[in-house]
């Protein structure tokens, strides 16, 4: 069987190791050489997934656990409408993108069943390179394939940027993560380390400042006595699923195929979802002795799509919800959550969702 992997991404490179620990060979087209990658954005990862992502790399992968997520609102940031536990273990992993990025960039040079081809993917006729292959994986979206053919999507634009920076902070017991429903949009406390915390601020409008950015945080921020703050990134918000994943014997994945609000941490957990029913589905054609083709992928557009949609329009009821709710003075979140915090299996069940999302 051939099969090819569009994309210099952390996706694919956890789809190679996949198919590496089925002993399946797969190519991945790359447009350049694979370098160090450096950001300082971070990833939230939920512990079935990251155990997933261990037994793949074969080696513990550094991570900051967060034991209890609380939520506020505008006007109320000395208490939380809502926190969420897990018997003391961790709720989610904190990673460094970066440093997950590499650790996986080099394990999948020193595997025998993946080779790197450097391709030039915006060819007009990059299409005829990949079509002698059994089954193509695209998770890029700078290339021909991509811009061509896999455009028809249900779109919203949130008219709004994600900032996100580290925090330098003096030494305190950090195992907290908390999120602020502000009126400008969510504000993410993510902590990394005992001095450090990841922030995600998800502000409604135009862009803004550097200034402005930090004025804000320095507003919200009662967690933390701050030293120093890192260097801004900036992204735009939008909400997508593409309405078909399979074109001739190329199947979409990853970013291309689904975007969500980062409110909930919940893209890149998504993905892993969906790595996992993709190898799900291998398995099952390889025990049948039946062969590894665009049959595949045929078989995943049908049981994860209808999902995917479904868990990015929870997301983003979510986000709607507390955007009116700030409308009106947070009137509707503060009888709503006093009810939901004591409500054990509303906990249980959306620790379930966050887990494992709709694939029940």
């Amino acid at each position: 069987m051939k099969i090819c992997l569009i994309g210099q991404n952390l996706t694919n490179f956890i789809l190679a190791l996949a198919f590496a620990e089925k002993k399946i060979s797969v190519d991945i087209h790359i447009n350049k050489k694979i370098n160090n990658y450096k950001t300082d954005r971070t990833v939230a990862i939920s512990k079935k997934n990251f155990d997933y992502l261990n037994s793949l790399i074969k080696k513990p992968i550094h991570s900051w656990q967060s034991k209890e997520i609380k939520i506020y609102i505008e006007k109320s940031r000395s208490k939380e409408i809502i926190n969420f536990k897990n018997n003391n273990k961790e709720v989610f992993n904190l990673v460094k993108f970066d440093k997950l990025v590499n650790l996986f960039a080099i394990k999948i040079k020193k595997s025998k069943f993946i080779h790197l081809n450097k391709i030039d993917k915006l060819s007009q006729n990059y299409i005829n390179k990949v079509k002698n292959y059994d089954l193509v994986i695209n998770s890029d979206s700078n290339n021909i394939i991509s811009k061509k053919h896999f455009n028809n999507k249900i779109k919203k634009n949130y008219n709004s940027f994600a900032y996100t920076f580290i925090a330098y902070h003096k030494k305190k017991n950090n195992n907290i993560a908390s999120q602020i429903f502000t009126k400008y949009g969510p504000l993410a406390f993510l902590p990394i380390s005992n001095n450090q915390t990841s922030i995600v601020f998800s502000c409604s409008g135009r862009p803004r400042s550097t200034e402005e950015i930090l004025k804000l945080f320095n507003y919200y921020n009662s967690f933390y006595e701050i030293l120093k703050t890192g260097k801004i990134e900036k992204f735009n918000l939008n909400f997508f699923v593409t309405r078909n994943y399979i074109f001739k014997n190329i199947l979409s994945f990853g970013d291309l195929i689904h975007r969500i609000h980062p409110l909930a941490g919940q893209g890149f957990n998504m993905t892993i979802r969906d790595i996992k029913s993709l190898s799900n589905i291998i398995d099952k054609k390889i025990n049948l002795g039946l062969p590894v083709d665009i049959s595949v992928a045929d078989e995943f557009q049908q049981s994860t799509k209808h999902l995917n949609y479904l868990y990015g329009k929870a997301i983003d009821g979510i986000y709607e919800f507390f955007k009116i709710d700030n409308q009106f003075n947070n009137s509707l979140s503060k009888p709503i959550f006093k009810i939901l915090n004591k409500n054990s299996s509303f906990k249980k069940y959306s620790s379930i969702l966050s887990e494992n999302g709709f694939n029940l």
